[in-house]
């Protein structure tokens, strides 16, 4: 088991690994975090409480114990990677 798991973590560091990949994962992880940001930002900008309120709620729910944030954001990540390099195959038939 240790070694599938090695495996596994070596897999993903090696795609991951290349500079797109990388921007690709931080746009990711923006998206997935933007009620947090988003909220704070509106709540700084117009004062809305609500939105202080939703974006805590937010933030420590994917804080929290067992909520896979980052590894749910790197699945997002390979999948996109791989639907992008099917359309760019696409495009070069």
């Amino acid at each position: 088991m240790k070694e599938k798991a090695i495996r596994f973590l070596k897999r993903i560091k090696d795609e991951c690994g290349n500079r797109e990949t990388v921007i690709l994962f931080a746009l990711v992880v923006a998206v997935m975090y933007f009620p947090v940001w988003g909220g704070y930002l509106f709540y700084a900008i117009f004062g809305w409480k609500w939105c202080f309120a939703a974006a805590t709620a937010y933030l420590l729910f994917w804080a929290g114990p067992f909520t896979p944030f980052f590894p749910l954001c790197v699945v997002i990540t390979l999948f996109l990677k791989k639907v992008i390099q099917r359309c760019r195959r696409r495009k070069e038939r």
